[in-house]
């Protein structure tokens, strides 16, 4: 049984672009790596990125993110896997331990972007 989304993948507000929290899925629907937080990192940001360029953005625009993290021992991996998705461009980040909704999910993110 499939169950449409219950959210908006993205919401824009006058140049803001509110961007809804993305889990590690692959284009069949399945999470990616449930043991590699780095993995999944690279996947969350992969989808965020996907869903900036139907608005004509990608990751440089984003100005804010709100991670969370399943464990806290993930976090050197995923710092490192965001650093390298993000470059040189460091948006404003919070990052928190919590569970998450499915079972394998390792990361979620959130994100703001502005159009420029």
């Amino acid at each position: 049984m499939s169950v449409a989304p219950a959210l908006s993948p993205a919401m824009p507000a006058g140049d803001l672009i509110f961007l809804s929290g993305q889990l590690a899925f692959a284009a069949d629907g399945a999470i990616v790596a449930p043991d590699d937080v780095a993995r999944q990192t690279e996947q969350v940001l992969a989808n965020l990125n996907r869903v900036l360029t139907g608005f004509g953005l990608d990751l440089s625009d984003v100005v804010k993110t709100t991670v969370w993290l399943t464990d806290t021992a993930d976090f050197p991996a995923f710092n490192a896997a965001y650093a390298a998705s993000f470059g040189s461009h460091r948006p404003a980040r919070s990052t928190v331990r919590a569970d998450l909704m499915l079972p394998g999910a390792r990361v979620e993110i959130e994100a703001v972007a502005k159009r420029r």
